[in-house]
Formats: C-alpha cells, structure tokens, sequence
C-alpha cells in the first residue's frame, strides 16, 4: 500500500532542489530555453504544491494538452537546433527538459524512484563536459542528497530525523568508496574520450591555429587557459629558448597566412642537423581537436606512446586528432641546422600577392640596394623595429586596407602576429626566403611541483628565414620590441590587474597570496588530470604491473575485479 501512496510534498521539494542542482552545470553549456523549459516545469511543481495550481492528469486534460505542447515544442526545438536528438548535446538537452516535466506528472513512489534515477542519470551526464575536481565535489554532494530522497521517501512515519537522513546518506555513499576505487583500478580501460561522437568529444580548442589573419592572436592573450604542462628531466631550457613550435605558415593573400598542403608537409623528410645541450621532458597537452603536438623547437625524436610523424616544415603532429588530454615523452635541442643545403620549398618561401604591400616592398628594395648582405639587411630590419617608435601592446589598433603597410607606416603598434607577418614580408620581398611560425613561447614553473605551465596567453609568433649553408634561422621581430616578452614571459610584462582579480591589484601582498593559491590549485589539478582523467590502457597495465600483476590484460582484470568486489 505504501508504494500507491503519493509521496510528500516535503520530499517533492528535496528531490527538485536536487535535480536542480544536477542540471545546472548544464545551462552554462545548452541554450536558454533549455534551462527555461526546465526551470519554468520545476516551478510549475512548487506552485501546485504551495498554491494548488493544477497538474496533468487526466482530470484537467487541458492541463494535459498544455504539457504535451511543451514537449512536442522542445522537441522540435532540440531537432531545429542539434539537427536531431542524437548526440551529447542534443542527448542531454532532452533529458534536462523532459526531466523537468517528469517532476509534473510525480504521483506515486513509483514515478518518484524513476524520477530520482533520471536525476542520478543527469549527475553522470554532467562529466561529459568536464571532469574537474569542482564537478566531482559538487556531484558528490548532488548524490549525498537524492540518496537522502530515497530515505526519506521510504521513512514515512519520519522515523528518522533530517540530520539522521542526511548522515545516512553520506555514510552510504563512503561506503561505496572502496568498491568505485576498486571498479576504477580494475575495470579494463578503454582509449578514447568520455563521449565518442566526434563532434563532441573535444573539450576545448588551442589559442592557435593552421591560419593566421592579424588581431586574431591578441584576442586571445588575456587568456588563462592551460594549453600544456612540461615536465622536465633536470635542467631546464632558459626562458628565451623556450619557443614550442606549432603551425607552420607559408601562403599568405595579403591579409592571412596558411599552411601548405598537408600531403607536401609529409612528402619531404627535413634534414636537421643537432647539437648543443639535449633537454628530456614530459608534455601533458589539453585537448584541442586537431593535429599538433607541441614540442620545445625542436624535437630529435619521434614519442614513443603516440602515433605521430614530423612534417617537412619540423612540425610535430599526431596521426590522429588530440580530442583528450595526451601525454608525452620527448627529447629537444634548441640548437641545430635545419636544411642548410638546400630546401625544397624555397620558391613558397618567397611568394608575395603581385598587388600587396607596395610601399613595404619599396621600402625593402631601397634598404636592399643599401644592404645586400643578407645578415646586414635582417639587422637593418630589426633596427628599424627597434629604434622607430614601435610598440608592443596587447590591444593593437583595427587595421583597415593593406593590414602590413598600416602597419608598418601608420599604427606601429601591435602584438606578436603582427612584427611576425610583417618581418616575414619584408624578408621575401628583399630576396631572402621567410615563413611564419606559431606556437607559444615562454611558460611559467610552478613551484609547488616545478611543472612548466604553458597558457594560452603565451601564444606566439615569430619569424624563420632560410641562409645558404645555415639553413632555416628563428628571427623574433618581438624581441627588437619587446625584449621582456621573450626574457621574461608574458605572466611577467602583463599588467596586474590582468593577473589577479581588480579588487585586488593594488596589494602586492594579496596579488602574492593570489599567486600561491593558484600555483596549489593547478599543482591540485595537474596531479587530478595525470592519475584520474588519464588514467588509461597505458596507465592502468603500468599501475597494476607495478602492483605485481604481470602483464596484465583483460581477463586477468576481470578475475581480480571479481574476487576483489566479492570480497
């Protein structure tokens, strides 16, 4: 009889309070009539609870009627927007709203067990967006509270009082800590990310990419985003060496430089000579969906865990697209002689748009006829950019019509991207063979683990031209600038009120104190993302060999996870 019964509405509450806070993660991620639709459904319930409006049911058909309007309507909605209802987006849209009208139709304990295992559905739904330690906790304490739900709705006579339910709860679900421990360590792992769909399963994009159009860099230098973590084996490289290649940009319009095809990068092996002192190291990379590895400049090996290849131009890419945080070992020489014979692309190296630039590459042909040799003319270059009243900001003015000649005659005011395309011009139209390179530059120590973070912020570009007998050289046209954004790094030039909240800015006690929580929170992290989030097939055969399982695969996992959950 009691499972007829409706339940109470103090335990309707409890439960709606609980579902909330499962599905609100998801309204930073769904559009806002999703939150709407679950929000205006969640209200409905408390309206009828503390002011008796009416609920579907077959007494108040029309009632009912309105119901079905509003899931037929978010449904269309959902396929209108996603394209169908398939997929994690569109997957989790439609079951945040159709779980928000399920609490309207709650009659019996029944309706209520299935609206509580919705709501713990919800709960797993949230980690296929992110896995941080916040979302843990805060789902954690989701769980503590629908478990309470269930007490409670079980209890009736109130039996048992509020703390009691809430102890019972909690001490439930530590109790259910050493059999998740033991499904974590043992349950055979699979590669891939948390959702598989490719369209989803990257959690974030890299503050670079394959094509460069001047502004698009420095919007994006404030940023705080973790690109990669570096973790190196003794000595480190010194902060103006530690340049991370990435894109390699060839072909410009005018306006954007690219890359070359992908099929000429992988169909020349790059002659690189090395020397110098070799700096070991392990790259934890933030996925980004697409293809680079990045590496200090430059790798003499490809890593042994991750299927990747070199390009003709030195890049370091993966087989496959980085749509999970990939870690790697690698070997670099910041010293070395990269096609110093000959180069197959130099006539790509040269191209400049016929009708592009014409007062910078008269300004180059003059400076030519002064300069013609090539060391003397790149010196001349870098002078200019030094001594001419330029300046380095992170807020560079638009620039209108030919975006180099504004530059270079009129705003002389901009960040990475611009003294890079345009040092790169003036190289190709003097003669001298030039290309664009991106990456990021710089990186901060972590003293709490003495990890190098490298953020988003330090996104870079710089310049390589190519010398008979010496190859591909790295030229930084920043350098000339801004010497402190190479020597220091960008954490170091930014103004402090971009490196600690406002309130703040003004007390270098506080900005200090600021400083050392987030160097513990990203050491925190750090070690979160290297044993939870990465723990994979790799991973998880290292951790039990070293536990003494002996090569260890799936059926020898399954017998232990057997016998360990038996007991």
């Amino acid at each position: 009889m009691m499972h007829k019964a409706a339940p109470s509405s103090t335990s309707i509450l409890w439960l709606m309070l609980g579902l909330t806070l499962a599905a609100s993660p998801h309204f930073l991620y769904q559009p806002i009539w999703v939150s709407l639709v679950f929000l205006i459904a969640i209200s409905w319930r408390c309206m009828n609870i503390w002011f008796d409006w009416y609920l579907p049911s077959n007494q108040h058909y029309l009632v009912r009627i309105f119901q079905l309007f509003i899931a037929i309507a978010s449904i269309s909605a959902i396929t209108f927007t996603y394209g169908s209802t398939i997929g994690r987006d569109a997957g989790v849209a439609f079951l945040v709203m159709m779980l928000g009208l399920k609490v309207t139709e709650i009659r019996t304990h029944r309706d209520y067990y299935v609206t509580v295992f919705l709501g713990y559905f919800v709960v797993i739904t949230n980690f296929f967006f992110t896995q941080s330690i916040p979302m843990v906790l805060m789902m954690f304490l989701v769980v503590i509270m629908m478990t309470a739900c269930l007490i409670t709705v079980n209890d009736p006579k109130h039996i048992i009082n509020k703390k009691s339910v809430a102890k019972l709860s909690g001490q439930m679900i530590l109790q259910s800590i050493p059999i998740m421990l033991i499904l974590f360590v043992l349950f055979p792992r699979i590669a891939g990310p948390l959702w598989g769909l490719p369209q989803d399963s990257h959690s974030s994009t890299t503050g670079i990419d394959d094509k460069m159009t001047l502004g698009k860099i420095s919007q994006l230098i404030q940023s705080d985003e973790v690109a990669f973590r570096v973790e190196f084996e003794g000595e480190l490289p010194p902060p103006a060496k530690r340049y991370w290649r990435g894109p390699v940009l060839w072909v410009t319009d005018g306006t954007t430089w690219t890359e070359m095809s992908r099929d000429i990068q992988m169909s020349i092996t790059p002659d690189i000579n090395f020397s110098g002192a070799e700096y070991n190291y392990k790259l934890t990379l933030e996925p980004h969906n697409d293809h680079w590895l990045f590496a200090l400049d430059l790798p003499n090996q490809l890593p042994k865990k991750v299927k990747a290849h070199f390009s003709s131009d030195g890049q370091l890419r993966s087989n496959d697209a980085v749509k999970q945080r990939v870690q790697y070992q690698l070997s670099s020489q910041t010293d070395f002689q990269f096609n110093n014979d000959e180069d197959p692309f130099i006539n790509v190296a040269l191209d400049l748009p016929e009708l592009a630039h014409p007062k910078t590459k008269q300004l180059a042909q003059q400076w030519r006829s002064e300069e013609p040799n090539n060391q003397a003319y790149i010196q001349r270059v870098m002078n200019h950019f030094n001594q001419q009243g330029f300046y380095y900001t992170l807020s560079p003015p638009l620039l209108q019509g030919d975006t180099v000649d504004n530059f270079l005659f009129d705003s002389r005011r901009g960040f990475c991207e611009h003294y890079a395309a345009s040092f790169t011009v003036l190289m190709r139209a003097a003669g001298i063979p030039a290309r664009v390179v991106t990456g990021y530059q710089g990186g901060e120590i972590n003293p709490v683990n003495d990890f190098l973070v490298v953020r988003q912020r330090d996104a870079h570009a710089w310049t390589e031209v190519w010398l008979e007998d010496e190859g591909w050289l790295r030229v930084d046209p920043t350098a000339a600038v801004s010497s402190d954004r190479i020597e220091l790094g960008m954490g170091e030039i930014m103004p402090a009120g971009m490196r600690s909240p406002f309130f703040i800015a003004k007390s270098q006690q506080l900005i200090t104190l600021w400083q050392k929580i987030n160097n513990n929170w990203d050491a925190v992290n750090n070690a979160w993302n290297l044993w939870v989030l990465a723990y994979g097939p790799e991973l998880q055969k290292d951790f039990l060999s070293r536990l003494g399982m002996k090569n260890p695969d799936w059926q020898k996992m399954a017998m232990w996870l057997a016998i360990s959950m038996s007991i």
